[in-house]
C-alpha cells in the first residue's frame, strides 16, 4: 500500500511539472478555460498511474518476460494519450504541442537516467556494508530486514526526489529562454528545436532496449555487462538535457538577432521616410516662396495686357494667347503646391500627399477620408508608421494588377474610444503566406519580408489594438484598430 501511495505522489509531481512547462506558453481553448488545465493534469496523472500499476496490462504486454525493452510500449501509450488530450484542450499549432511534449518526455526520461546509476551505486554500497556486518555477526537478521525496508523507502525518496528536482531545474532554465510564444515559431524553427528532444527520445529507447534482460530467473543489467556505463549513462543523459536547453537558447538568440536586424532595416526605412518628408516640405515651402515672389510679376504683366486692351478697345489674338499662357502658368504653379489631403496634422499631411503624388505617377486612383485623431493620444509618429507601411503595401499590390483595377481607398473613423483605419486596394488574388504570425510579402529583398506587417502589428499592440485583413480575388482590405490613450 505504501508503494502505491509513493507512486501516486511521483505521478502527481510529474503531471504538475507538465503544467508548469505549458503555463503561459500555450493557452487553453476558450471553451475549456476554467477546467482545461485541470483536465490535462488529471488525465496525465490517471493514465500514467494506471500504466505504472496495472497488473492486467503487464500480463497482456509482457507475459512472464521482464525485459526492459517492453517498457517502451507503456511510454508510447502514455505519450500518445497525452498528446491527444493536449491537442483537444489547448489551442495552437499541433507542431508546437508535439514539440513541447517531446521536450517534457525527454527531460523526464534523461533526468531519470542521469541519476539512476549514482543512486544504484549508493544503494549497492550500503547493502554491501550491511552484508559485511551480518557476516561478521555485528547485526541481527531482524535489524537487517528492518534497515532493508527503510533503505527501500529512503532509496525511492532519494531517486524520485533527485530526478524530479533535475526535471524542475531543467524546465526552469528552459522557460527562461522562451522569449517568444512557441505558437509563433516557424516550421524551420521547429525542425531545429525538435532535433535535441528527438535525440533524447532515441537515447531513452536505446537504453530501455539494452538496459536489462531476463533469462529464466536471472536478470542481467547493462551495468553488470559494462561497468563503464555507470559513468557513461549519466554523462550522456546530462549532455542531452543541456542540448535541449541550449538549442532553445541558441534559437532565442537567433530570433533576437533577426529582430534587431529587422529593426535596423525598419529604422533605415523610417529615416528614409523622414528624409522624404523634409524634402517634400522644402519643395512645398520653396513653391510658396517662389509663388509669393512671382505673383507681383504676374500682376504687373496682367496689368500691361489690360492696358493694351484699353488702348485698342479689344484683345488681339497674340495678346489673348499670351494671357492664356500666363494663366496656365499660374495654375500649374498653384497645382504644384496644392495639398490634396489636409488631415489636421503636418506629419500625416505630408505622408498622404506624398503617397498621393506617387499614385498619380503610377496611375493609381487614390481617394481617402482621413482625419488625424487629435483627442485620442495617438502619436503622429506611430500613425506615420501605420500609414507609410499600409500605403506602401497597397501601392505595391496595385502595381501587380491591371491599370483599370489600380485603386486605393483610405478612410478613418472613431467609435467611442476606438480609432479605426481602413485601407482597401486592388489585389491580384494570390494567396498570402503566413508563418509564425508573419504575413510574407513578395518583395525582392528577402530581409524585408513581412517587416511592414510586423511593424504595424507591433504599433497597434502598443495601443492595445488589433490588425486584421481580408483578401479575395480582386480586393485586399486592411483594418487597424487603436484604443484611445487619453483618460
Amino acid at each position: 500500500m505504501i508503494w502505491q501511495a509513493l507512486d501516486l505522489v511521483e505521478h502527481v509531481c510529474k503531471a504538475g511539472l507538465l503544467l508548469y512547462l505549458l503555463h503561459n506558453v500555450i493557452m487553453v481553448k476558450d471553451k475549456y478555460k476554467k477546467a482545461g488545465a485541470f483536465c490535462l493534469f488529471l488525465q496525465v496523472f490517471v493514465i500514467n498511474f494506471w500504466l505504472s500499476n496495472s497488473r492486467w496490462l503487464d500480463e497482456k504486454l509482457y507475459g512472464e518476460s521482464r525485459n526492459s525493452s517492453y517498457s517502451i510500449i507503456k511510454q508510447a501509450i502514455g505519450f500518445c494519450i497525452c498528446f491527444l488530450a493536449l491537442d483537444f484542450l489547448y489551442q495552437g499549432r499541433r507542431l508546437a504541442k508535439l514539440y513541447l511534449l517531446f521536450v517534457f518526455y525527454t527531460v523526464q526520461e534523461t533526468a531519470r537516467f542521469a541519476i539512476h546509476s549514482v543512486w544504484l551505486l549508493f544503494v549497492m554500497g550500503y547493502l554491501d556494508r550491511l552484508g559485511e556486518q551480518i557476516m561478521a555477526g555485528d547485526m541481527e537478521l531482524e535489524v537487517y530486514y528492518r534497515l532493508l525496508e527503510r533503505l527501500q523507502i529512503a532509496g525511492w525518496v532519494l531517486f524520485t526526489g533527485g530526478y524530479l528536482g533535475i526535471m524542475y531545474l531543467t524546465l526552469w532554465i528552459y522557460r527562461k529562454y522562451l522569449k517568444e510564444p512557441v505558437t509563433q515559431t516557424t516550421s524551420q524553427g521547429f525542425l531545429f528545436l525538435m532535433l535535441a528532444p528527438i535525440i533524447g527520445v532515441a537515447l531513452d529507447v536505446t537504453l530501455r532496449i539494452i538496459f536489462y534482460r531476463q533469462e529464466g530467473v536471472e536478470i542481467e543489467s547493462l551495468y553488470e555487462r559494462h561497468n563503464s556505463m555507470y559513468a557513461m549513462v549519466p554523462v550522456i543523459s546530462v549532455l542531452c538535457l543541456v542540448s535541449v536547453v541550449y538549442s532553445r537558447k541558441i534559437y532565442s538568440e537567433l530570433i533576437e538577432a533577426e529582430r534587431e536586424k529587422q529593426n535596423l532595416v525598419f529604422y533605415k526605412q523610417q529615416l528614409a521616410d523622414m528624409t522624404d518628408h523634409v524634402r517634400e516640405m522644402e519643395q512645398l515651402y520653396d513653391g510658396i516662396r517662389g509663388m509669393r515672389h512671382d505673383v507681383h510679376n504676374y500682376v504687373a504683366d496682367m496689368e500691361q495686357l489690360l492696358q493694351i486692351k484699353e488702348e485698342h478697345g479689344m484683345l488681339h489674338d497674340a495678346v489673348r494667347q499670351e494671357a492664356g499662357k500666363y494663366l496656365a502658368g499660374m495654375q500649374n504653379a498653384v497645382d504644384d503646391i496644392f495639398l490634396q489631403f489636409s488631415t489636421g496634422n503636418p506629419v500625416t499631411d505630408v505622408i498622404l500627399n506624398r503617397k498621393a503624388q506617387i499614385c498619380r505617377q503610377e496611375g493609381i486612383d487614390f481617394t481617402g477620408d482621413f482625419l488625424y485623431p487629435a483627442g485620442f493620444g495617438i502619436e503622429a509618429f506611430d500613425l506615420g508608421i501605420l500609414l507609410n507601411n499600409a500605403l506602401d503595401n497597397a501601392i505595391e499590390a496595385c502595381l501587380k494588377v491591371q491599370e483599370n483595377r489600380r485603386y486605393i481607398n483610405l478612410k478613418s473613423y472613431a467609435k467611442g474610444r476606438m480609432f479605426f483605419l481602413v485601407a482597401e486596394n486592388g489585389y491580384d488574388g494570390k494567396a498570402l503566406r503566413e508563418e509564425g504570425g508573419v504575413c510574407h510579402t513578395t518583395k525582392d529583398e528577402t530581409q524585408l519580408h513581412g517587416i511592414g506587417m510586423k511593424n504595424m502589428r507591433s504599433c497597434v499592440e502598443r495601443y492595445y489594438g488589433t490588425m486584421e485583413y481580408e483578401a479575395d480575388k480582386e480586393t485586399f482590405v486592411l483594418t487597424l484598430m487603436l484604443q484611445s490613450m487619453e483618460l
